[in-house]
């Protein structure tokens, strides 16, 4: 039997001198060249290569192995941002469609099952350029599991979870369009295999100046209203809602003379390029100030909601048409109903609901992160210790919330029945992961520390939690920590990324 993930994390991650040459430095984007670059999906042809190489090879004791070094070319492949290109140059137009032909032989049925077989997305990703018919293999060859998830950061560099419970190293980038390449555009959500991306407004308001959504494969692109405008519409329209069970109320415009904001996070109801009742909630904090935003296709403004309940947020979900959002400071959990008039979005009723959470001995705080799990909702609750850092963490509940009952009721689960949830600041879900031989079930990934980070605050908690014993070990030791931070050492928040395919 393979020892546990938790187990293997506990014997170290130390590297050999010789790993250092196998991660090349991430490209900044005010250094890149004038090249458009490809989409993950449409890159230059290139064979499928198997997983990178492992971090660390034991030695046998009392002898020093001397470090590997790998293939000039191999390396040289992994440093691109693009899809790799072949080792070596087309010949003659003969040659080219000799290869061609060779690829396009292999039958449908055995292609199928290889993409069953290739875990990561990046690496279907470059199985799917080496030609046509090994792009359509895929889908139309029976429909093969999902792929393991990526950790995008705010750059847009990725790390590939592997099935062994590693991170590979954050050394390629999804490219942006042309149109989208700019400084200060960072990713602030994700839907299956779409980004959220916002861009840092330079004026007197500050603020975000750009939204866009992007498939991070083919590059479609969904442009979004600014979220920071100063133009005063003829046709603004609010309301003020009364908190039911609570007090005070929330105020709601669209089309609003003006507004600054800045994205933290923003969750979808489901992919914006297929589904036209797309809905988008987001979460803006800027100068200590939270709002919420609603958003669908058609609307030329984003629904603007602020209010004592929103101020004190510590997560939100879009769940059955419905925002969920609980408190930092309490036990609260605050629902908002969504109708659709003429002029788009808006909140037509707001709910306090009081929850009831066990208390837990030495516990100073909580940290809650809502993650749908088959069709239900859960709350994930990190119970704080005394100290920064996941190593004076009380204990970690997961409760399924009945939303049937008034009150909501909350049931402690010990099982995922075969899944696995990975939690990030921008974007938490849920995954199958028995699906795939090697990737243990029942454990919770962390990397969490907060919506918006104040700058200089402590690094985010990276640790993989067990539900079938209680223990938490560290996780997602290959990401260096400048990979969490801006040039100001400001932390910035990374999203998990559920491609579809």
């Amino acid at each position: 039997m393979q020892p546990s993930i938790i187990a293997r994390a506990s014997r170290g991650t130390k590297r050999p001198a010789g790993a250092r040459e196998l991660i090349s430095p991430r490209e900044d984007p005010r250094q890149r060249d004038s090249r458009r670059p490809a989409a993950m999906d449409r890159g230059r042809r290139d064979p499928v290569r198997s997983r990178d190489p492992p971090l660390h090879v034991r030695a046998p004791r009392g002898r020093r192995r001397a470090p590997s070094r790998p293939p000039v070319a191999w390396v040289q492949a992994r440093r691109s941002t693009e899809c790799p290109p072949a080792p070596d140059p087309l010949g003659s137009g003969a040659e080219h469609e000799t290869q061609q032909g060779s690829r396009a032989d292999l039958p449908a049925d055995i292609l199928g099952l290889v993409v069953g077989r290739v875990p990561r997305a990046d690496d279907r990703a470059r199985l799917r350029c080496a030609c046509r018919v090994w792009r359509a293999a895929g889908r139309v060859h029976g429909r093969p599991p999902l792929p393991l998830p990526l950790l995008v950061f705010s750059d847009h560099a990725f790390s590939a979870f592997c099935a062994d419970g590693a991170m590979t190293g954050a050394r390629r980038r999804i490219p942006l369009p042309s149109r989208e390449m700019a400084v200060d555009v960072r990713c602030v959500g994700a839907v299956q295999e779409w980004l959220v991306s916002v861009q840092l407004k330079k004026g007197r308001y500050f603020g975000d100046g750009r939204c866009f959504v992007m498939n991070a494969f083919s590059q479609e692109v969904v442009h979004l209203p600014p979220p920071s405008v100063a133009t005063h519409f003829v046709d603004a329209y609010s309301r003020s809602v009364p908190i039911t069970n609570g007090s005070g109320a929330v105020h709601c415009t669209v089309n609003g003379a003006q507004y600054v904001m800045s994205f933290c996070k923003v969750v979808l109801s489901s992919s914006p390029g297929s589904d036209s009742n797309c809905i988008m909630a987001a979460i803006s904090v800027h100068r200590s100030s939270a709002k919420l935003a609603l958003w669908r296709p058609g609307m030329t403004s984003w629904c603007v909601c602020h209010g004592g309940c929103i101020s004190k947020f510590s997560d939100i979900a879009l769940y059955q048409g419905k925002v969920y959002m609980f408190s930092k400071v309490t036990t609260n959990l605050f629902v908002f109903d969504v109708s659709e008039d003429d002029s788009g979005l808006m909140v037509s009723r707001v709910e306090r609901c009081v929850t009831e959470l066990p208390e837990v001995v030495d516990s100073y705080g909580q940290r809650w992160n809502v993650v749908e799990w088959h069709g239900k909702l859960l709350l994930v609750v990190t119970y704080l210790g005394g100290a920064e850092g996941w190593h004076n963490i009380c204990k970690i509940g997961v409760f399924e919330v009945d939303l049937s009952t008034n009150p909501f009721r909350f049931t402690e689960i010990n099982s995922l029945d075969g899944d696995c949830i990975f939690i990030s600041p921008c974007s938490s879900n849920s995954f199958r992961a028995c699906q795939y031989d090697g990737v243990e079930d029942d454990l919770i990934y962390f990397i969490d520390g907060g919506l918006y980070p104040a700058k200089n605050a402590p690094p985010f908690n990276r640790f993989v939690y067990s539900m079938r014993d209680g223990t938490m070990a560290p996780f997602a030791a290959e990401i260096p920590e400048g990979n969490l931070r801006a040039l100001d050492s400001t932390l910035m928040s990374p999203t998990w990324l559920f491609p579809s395919e």
